[in-house]
């Protein structure tokens, strides 16, 4: 079932591409009920510095907030995503290798960021499932 997809246009990663925008934009306006909503309860984010469980949507909710602020102040106003590849893990798992491009007023790119995402595909949309945050050389 494990199928990893670097270009191309499934259905999968057409719907990851949608929803990664709609998050993007909910970061960059710092809708913060957006943002939660794109999260599945419980989560968990994972760096070298450490694991970080979240258990709600509150949780979310705080660890954003300020988040879009913080950004314009750095004169960052936008996050656009580009996903570099899709891998199904299982029937509703897949993993989703992402570049967010943090883009000033003029529209350059101010700052870039990778992270590798495991959403699980419900119904109502993709959910975060974990977030990892990866080295941004590869």
């Amino acid at each position: 079932m494990s199928e990893r997809t670097t270009e191309g246009a499934t259905p999968d990663r057409m719907r990851l591409e949608t929803f990664f925008v709609r998050y993007g934009e909910a970061v960059s306006a710092g809708d913060l009920k957006a943002i939660s909503g794109c999260y599945a309860v419980p989560s968990i984010v994972l760096s070298d510095a450490g694991s970080i469980p979240i258990a709600t949507r509150e949780e979310i909710e705080a660890a954003f907030d300020g988040a879009a602020e913080r950004y314009r102040a750095q004169r960052m106003v936008a996050a656009r995503p580009t996903v570099i590849a899709v891998e199904n893990l299982t029937e509703k798992l897949v993993f989703a290798d992402v570049r967010w491009n943090y883009l000033d007023e003029q529209g350059r790119s101010a700052e870039q960021n990778r992270y590798r995402y495991v959403l699980r595909l419900e119904d109502a949309g993709p959910r975060i499932c974990a977030l990892i945050a990866t080295s941004s050389g590869w």
